[in-house]
């Protein structure tokens, strides 16, 4: 269930407790002004009260999940801003191969983990088997192409690490019946050098043993490099920007790198997304999106922010949720 879906269920059931509840203390209201004056009113007294606060308190839930509601909305609104290029190729690629790794990158604060949300969507049933991750900025991971294959092992039920060929073994036994999605942060705290030893000494293993699945098997086996920091296009390695028949998966994609979002882009998403915005915002379209790109730079998730902001939301408390796998 959706998470708009989850909080419209929660919603529907806690207003039937509070209209309940208000029947009830009316008509405990009218049997009190009946019994005035009596040790039963006193004690219908009592009851009334303790059904007031707890319908206090139901009204506070209420409120709580309207506003979330309405954050849930715009969240899912702002899904559909920008990285359409990154979206479409990603797709292209995956409703023709099975297996390929993919670099997401652009400068700081451009929503690289946004937009590797947006590419998981398109992939069925992905939430279905936690994806796998890898933090590159623990220094045993950066400086030891074992401690991969150590930690890619515990997650593939290998207790006691023997070998690689065990542990890639696991890996296309679980590739039949579920996708394995490796994702590998922090890639600006290592070197190109390092990024050739994974390549060369993790994926192309994995790659190479998961060759003998039936290329038409349901699951994917992707690997998504992060790049936080913009430093990737800088370096020397091997990537390709597109894919033809020559092309095979040990090579990893290049996404487009990911850019400031433009007038035109926010403007046509705004006019889009007229039906959630608050009117405030819609009203002056090219005066709110002019304002908007003056206080973030263009710059996606100051963007997210400002929009935010200007909905009556405050982006501080859903951030962490919204740009975390």
């Amino acid at each position: 269930m959706s998470s708009v879906r989850h909080l419209q269920q929660k919603l529907k059931e806690l207003q039937l407790q509070y209209d309940l509840l208000s029947q009830k203390i009316e008509s405990l209201r009218k049997d009190a002004a009946i019994q005035a004056g009596t040790s039963i009113a006193f004690q219908l007294k009592k009851e009334i009260e303790q059904n007031e606060a707890e319908r206090d308190r139901l009204l506070t839930q209420i409120e709580k999940i309207e506003k979330s509601f309405e954050s849930e909305r715009i969240h899912g609104e702002l899904f559909r801003l920008n990285y359409t290029a990154q979206v479409r190729f990603f797709r292209e690629v995956i409703a023709q191969k099975r297996i390929g790794a993919f670099l997401v990158h652009g400068e700081p604060e451009h929503g690289q983990i946004w937009l590797l949300k947006r590419l998981l969507q398109g992939i069925p049933d992905s939430t279905a088997n936690p994806m796998i991750q890898f933090h590159l900025s623990r220094r045993v991971l950066r400086t030891d192409i074992q401690a991969l294959w150590r930690e890619l092992g515990r997650h593939m039920g290998v207790k006691d690490y023997s070998s690689e060929q065990e542990i890639a073994r696991n890996v296309v036994a679980q590739l039949k019946t579920q996708h394995i999605i490796l994702v590998f942060h922090d890639l600006d705290c290592i070197d190109d050098t390092y990024v050739h030893e994974l390549m060369r000494d993790f994926w192309l293993p994995l790659v190479d043993s998961s060759q003998i699945i039936d290329p038409s098997h349901e699951f994917f086996l992707l690997m998504f490099l992060v790049d936080q920091d913009g430093c990737v296009s800088t370096w020397n390695l091997e990537f390709v920007d597109e894919i033809d028949s020559a092309w095979k998966p040990h090579t990893p994609i290049r996404l487009p790198m990911i850019d400031p979002l433009c007038e035109r882009v926010l403007t046509n998403w705004m006019e889009n997304a007229i039906d959630v915005l608050p009117i405030q915002i819609t009203k002056k379209i090219d005066y709110t999106v002019q304002v908007i790109l003056e206080k973030s730079e263009g710059v996606p998730e100051r963007v997210f922010a400002q929009i935010f902001s200007l909905c009556g939301c405050k982006w501080e408390e859903e951030e962490t949720r919204w740009l975390e796998l």
